[in-house]
Parts: structure tokens; sequence; C-alpha cells
């Protein structure tokens, strides 16, 4: 069994909404988690949303969206936040997190930044790696990692499943 786990998802799919739920069933479960899930806080003037990433272990918030006024088209996706918030998987690695939640491996990490070495590390620490990734990333996903990964359907149960069973084989 891999400890590497990616669920597929559409573009329209609330996916941040489903990490959430999946986050709260392992907590119950008692898991350690760490890594990072994304929220989606408020709405910017030009109708963006405010984006920040949580580290799962100590609750910190990094704020990852830049507010670009409101003729911007492209991606509000603040660099320097993503890289802060970064530093929730040292933790992760130097605690042995039962699990690590990557939100998504987004346009980032298909251009080699973002989270990839993160997710990575945490990968080559054998540690059970569980993330989001969108199906147009589906191609670049399988270039970093290549075949030896899990592909789960949004299902919290099949979710739940595999994770009790990948940290079962980590433990």
């Amino acid at each position: 069994m891999t400890r590497l786990a990616a669920i597929p998802y559409a573009s329209d799919f609330s996916i941040d909404a489903f990490m959430h739920g999946v986050v709260a069933r392992l907590r119950r479960r008692g898991l350690r988690l760490g890594g990072v899930i994304q929220h989606n806080d408020a709405e910017c003037a030009d109708r963006c949303m405010a984006m920040s990433l949580e580290d799962l272990a100590s609750g910190a918030r990094f704020p990852i969206s830049q507010d670009l006024g409101p003729a911007a088209e492209g991606c509000r996706l603040d660099a320097a936040g993503l890289a802060a918030a970064a530093s929730a998987f040292a933790g992760a690695l130097a605690e042995r997190a039962d699990l690590v939640v990557v939100n998504k491996f987004g346009k980032q990490e298909a251009l080699g930044e973002g989270l990839r070495d993160e997710i990575a590390k945490a990968v080559m620490a054998g540690l059970p790696v569980l993330l989001a990734v969108r199906l147009d990333f589906l191609p670049a996903w399988r270039a970093f990692v290549g075949e030896d990964w899990a592909e789960l359907a949004a299902d919290a149960d099949t979710v739940e499943r595999w994770v009790i069973d990948a940290t079962r084989l980590a433990a």
C-alpha cells in the first residue's frame, strides 16, 4: 500500500469544504495532523476570496491571497504567503505526524514551486500524505510523483478508510 494519496477533483467541486470535513473526521479519530488546509475567509472588494492556509498542528494561519484590484484577471495567490506556510511542514516532520495533509497540488506546484518540496520531504520521511489535485493539474502531478500513489474518490468514507490503513502501515 502506498502512503501517498490524491483526490482528483473538477474545478466546480468545493474541494476546500470537502477537505475541512475530512480533517474534522480525522481529528475526531484522534489523529495527529500536520500540513495545511485552505480557508476562504471573506470576499475582497473585487469579489476575490481572502485565502489563508492553516497549519493543522498549531492552528497558525498564513494569508496567501493578494488583492490585485478590480481589473485583475489572473490568480491572486501570494507566493510569499505560500512560502511562509511551508514552515508548517517542519513541525509535521519533526513531530512525526500521523498524516500530512496538503490543501492542493495546484498551479504553483505544477510549475515546480509552492509546496512541492514539502510534499516530497514528507513522502521521503515515510509519512502518509493526502492531498487534492484539480483534474487539469493531474499530468503535472503524475510527472512529479510517477505512478506510486493512490487515487481516491472525493468521498469522505473512502478517504478515511485509506487514511486509517496508511497510518496503521506507517506506525
